[in-house]
This record gives structure tokens, C-alpha cells and sequence, in this order.
């Protein structure tokens, strides 16, 4: 294992190190990046090499790891150089490149990537543009944004919203007190959910495909095309359901009879009904409305 420790050249007025080196991957095929605060900024370039830019004091230094086929970036600290500090970093990657990026509070913005890619942070926003791999995102408290991403996306948010727009594959997003925002997206399988916020979905329903969209108290809007082959079923326990969609029930019907419960629920199918929308709320209420109506 080769272990390189980077220390920039320090500025004595602001007590900031800059750090600016390029690590030759020789055959990775992943980046690991460890940063407890601060911002990571990713860009992409044609080059067999990851430029490594970042901002610290001087009580953090980068330590630039590899281990096998990963390139592995962490910060240390100095001793008895005082209270950590955050690290911003600035990085060009391969597109192909593998990337891990984890923190405790973190901004991060990813764009042009076609490896794969995993973030977590507890604090802090995360937007990813762009984007070829299987994609793992989770932020406790701040906004997620995916944008023109083509691969599996898996996403959670807790306190913060999250929003996927002009992406494509199976997508899995859970959320807790955000809202939730799917549009122009086109997909197979969709699972969706989301405890107290908003649910918004405008886009494809694919042949074969399904889609689950489920809330507890939260809005369920679902904006439909016309030209689908799709079996769509909704159901409230305590809500209510409004639909204003070509050859649906305008009204909803009674559901099962359950003790303190009001359970609604709308059944249509259009075409040949080969796709399944499962769309679920408990208190909530769901419109089932037409595509072009707006978001």
C-alpha cells in the first residue's frame, strides 16, 4: 500500500492550506472520499487521473490513499493544532470512475459522472447532474436533486425534499418529512414514498411496468398520460381521492369496511392494462389527473 500525504503550501494571514495534486488511477476504478464538513465539488475530464484541490486549515491535512483498485482520500488531523475546521474540495475525475463520498455534514455537487455513485451525509445538499451508473444518495437533513441521470436511482431524504427531473431507470426514493417530486422521468419500476410530505409524479408508464406511490398524511398528485396501457388502483384509509382523467371514475367508491375507517378507492384501466399504478395514502388526499395539467 502506498500512502501519500499532501500538505499545501500554508497561508499565514487565513491559517488555509491549499492542496492541488494529480493521482494517477494505474487501474482504478473507484474513488473513496472521507470528509466529516465542508463542500465536495466532482467534474468530469478524459484523463487516466483524479485532481485532488482543496481548501483547509491548517490543523487538517489530506492523506491520498491506494488500496487495490480504489483511490481512497481522507482528512487528518494534526495534533495540538486546535478544533477542526471544514474542507472544501474541488475534484476532476475520470466519467467512468467508481465514486463514495460520505460525511457528517457535507455539501455535494456531482456532475457529468458515468461510474457509479454512493454519497451519504447527514447534513447538507446534494445535487447530482448528469450521470450513466447506479446511483445511491441519502441526506438526513438537506435537498437531494437528480437531473438528467440515466441509471438506477435509490434515494432517501429524511427532513429535507427530494427532486429527480429528466432522468431515466428504476427508481426507489423514501421520504420522511420533505416532499417527494418525479418529473419527465421514464421508468419501468418506481417505488416512491414519502411519510409527511408531498408526492409529485409526471412521466412515463411503461408496458409491464410498475409503479407504487404511497404517503401516510401527505398530498399525492399523479399526473398521467393519456397513451398508456395501465391498470391504476387507489386507495385512502382516511383521505379522499380526485380524479379528472379520460374514461376514470370521477368519483370513488367505498372500500372495505374498517372500524373507525373511511377506506375510499378509484379502479380504471386504460389499453390493455398491462402496467400496474398502485397508489396509496392514509390520511392524505390523491388526484389522479391528467399529463400537461402542471406540477
Amino acid at each position: 500500500m502506498l500512502t501519500t500525504i499532501v500538505i499545501g503550501a500554508l497561508s499565514a494571514a487565513a491559517l488555509i492550506q491549499q492542496t492541488d495534486t494529480i493521482v494517477a488511477l494505474d487501474g482504478a476504478s473507484r474513488l473513496s472520499l472521507e470528509n466529516f464538513r465542508g463542500e465536495v465539488v466532482v467534474r468530469t475530464w478524459d484523463r487516466d487521473a483524479v485532481q485532488v484541490r482543496a481548501q483547509h486549515p491548517d490543523s487538517r491535512y489530506i492523506e491520498i490513499d491506494r488500496r487495490g483498485s480504489t483511490v481512497s482520500i481522507e482528512v487528518g488531523r494534526n495534533r495540538g493544532m486546535g478544533i477542526a475546521g471544514s474542507v472544501d474540495f474541488d475534484l476532476t475525475v475520470p466519467r467512468g470512475l467508481d465514486l463514495s463520498i460520505e460525511g457528517m455534514a457535507l455539501e455535494v455537487d456531482i456532475e457529468g459522472t458515468e461510474g457509479e455513485v454512493e454519497v451519504n451525509t447527514v447534513h447538507g445538499n446534494i445535487t447530482l447532474t448528469g450521470g450513466r451508473g447506479s446511483v445511491s444518495l441519502e441526506s438526513v437533513n438537506g435537498e437531494i436533486v437528480v437531473d438528467g441521470a440515466e441509471g438506477d436511482l435509490d434515494v432517501s431524504g429524511v427532513a429535507g425534499g427530494v427532486t429527480i427531473r429528466n432522468s431515466s431507470g428504476d427508481i426507489y426514493v423514501e421520504g420522511v418529512g420533505g416532499s417527494v417530486t418525479l418529473q419527465d422521468v421514464t421508468s419501468r419500476d418506481i417505488e416512491a414514498g414519502t411519510v409527511g410530505g408531498a408526492l409529485r409524479f409526471e412521466g412515463s408508464i411503461m408496458d409491464g411496468g410498475i409503479y407504487s406511490f404511497g404517503t401516510h398524511g401527505g398530498q399525492i398528485w399523479l399526473y398521467l398520460p393519456e397513451a398508456m396501457n395501465a391498470r391504476v388502483e387507489a386507495v385512502t384509509l382516511a383521505g379522499s381521492i380526485e380524479v379528472d382523467y379520460p374514461g376514470a371514475p370521477s368519483e370513488p367508491t367505498r372500500g372495505h369496511e374498517i372500524p373507525g375507517l373511511r377506506e375510499m378507492e378509484v379502479t380504471f384501466e386504460t389499453g390493455t392494462g398491462s402496467a400496474r399504478v398502485e397508489v396509496e395514502t392514509f390520511g392524505g388526499t390523491i388526484h389522479i389527473l391528467r399529463a400537461g395539467g402542471g406540477m
